[in-house]
């Protein structure tokens, strides 16, 4: 599964390198190719030729970008990495695939159904599709309003701060004609 790494930012210097936009902290080493593109399916596969660090940000070269031109082609467009080779403090972090088939409880205790897919929305926000007992389903947005957020990697449970009369109105029944 691949993962938004960051996003091209300004070249830096003539042979090609360019600041990662978007990230706080340095490109793992075991990122060793990368897709960038304007969309994923138009992205296109480069291999990581070196990375770094300069003034509190990273800085990538890959094959997409030999010179500064080709690099300042390049500025804007999004950057793909396998989620494998992303570093997660497992303590803090996880990854959106990470709440795939958890089982959800509301407030009560009462089993609401499993997540079944996670769509990553505008504005950074997060829905996680809970499929209900398999004849609906509720897209519920992964927010401290509606769940326990100190859940972590590898759990089993997602666990709603609402009861699940919450989402009855707007249950999508699988087989709406």
């Amino acid at each position: 599964m691949l993962l938004k790494l960051g996003i091209v930012g300004r070249a830096l210097g003539l042979q090609g390198f360019f600041f990662v936009s978007g990230r706080d902290e340095p490109i793992s080493s075991k990122v060793l190719t990368v897709k960038i593109g304007k969309t994923l399916e138009s992205a296109r596969e480069a291999k990581v030729i070196t990375h770094g660090w300069q003034t509190n940000r990273p800085t990538i070269k890959c094959t997409l970008a030999s010179d500064r031109t080709a690099a300042e082609l390049l500025t804007g467009m999004t950057i793909w990495a396998e989620d494998d080779c992303v570093e997660v403090d497992d303590a803090k972090e996880y990854l959106l695939k990470d709440l795939l088939g958890r089982r959800v409880v509301d407030s009560d205790g009462v089993i609401v159904g499993d997540v079944e897919d996670v769509i990553k929305m505008p504005a950074s926000i997060n829905v996680v599709v809970v499929n209900l007992a398999k004849s609906a389903d509720v897209d519920i947005p992964v927010s401290s309003h509606y769940f326990d957020m100190s859940f972590h990697r590898g759990g089993k449970e997602l666990k709603l701060i609402v009861p699940a009369s919450t989402f009855e109105e707007i249950w999508n029944p699988r087989n709406k004609k």
